[in-house]
């Protein structure tokens, strides 16, 4: 009687053991365990702009300050698209506007590639490819390679030590596609109110 409570002691010793071992291995995560944010490209799909990406570019460069911001505008984050964005383009784009579009399309935005740059005093041109990646059959992982890159140069402007956004020209027809459908959706409700 006295062997078999010990068994059972034993038994019970071991499989809460068992149990903390556990929980703490999936508490601690690997080498890779990445749900601090650190943007690694094992994370995201290929199209989003990692911490890679940016670590990848020249400290202080308009090419860095470029992925920083659009890294900002796929994760939604609307404060930190109107901090890398010049003031002359918040005023002409709304600033109410730029934030509704960073908010609601933003996870959308599509990769980019950055070819170089060109520096003129405090205005910058930053040559890049938007990415576009096939939507993969049902059942198969997402494409590592962009099935099409589109050629586009974005303007940047130096204030102090930073390189801001300085490009209204790419963003304006997504905020004016935006505000329509807004429209588009208001007019529909209210035509359903008038039956």
């Amino acid at each position: 009687m006295l062997a078999e409570r010990h068994w059972r002691l034993g038994l019970i010793a071991t499989l809460f053991a068992a149990l903390i071992l556990a929980v703490v291995a999936i508490g601690c995560g690997g080498d890779d365990d990445t749900t601090g944010g650190s943007g690694t490209a094992e994370d995201f799909p290929p199209q989003i702009v990692t911490d890679d990406d940016i670590d990848a570019q020249e400290d202080g460069s308009p090419g860095e300050s470029l992925l920083e911001w659009w890294q900002a505008f796929q994760f939604q984050d609307a404060a930190g698209v109107l901090a890398l964005t010049s003031e002359d383009t918040i005023d002409e784009l709304g600033e109410k506007e730029l934030e509704q579009l960073v908010k609601t399309r933003g996870a959308g935005l599509q990769g980019v590639e950055l070819l170089g740059a060109s520096e003129t005093g405090d205005t910058a041109s930053v040559r890049a490819g938007l990415l576009t990646f096939q939507p993969p059959a049902e059942g198969e992982p997402p494409p590592d390679e962009p099935t099409a890159s589109r050629p586009i140069s974005f303007a940047m402007l130096r204030e102090g030590d930073q390189w801001l956004y300085d490009d209204p020209t790419f963003l304006q027809p997504m905020i004016d596609s935006m505000l329509q459908a807004e429209q588009d959706a208001q007019d529909g409700q209210d035509g359903q109110g008038d039956k």
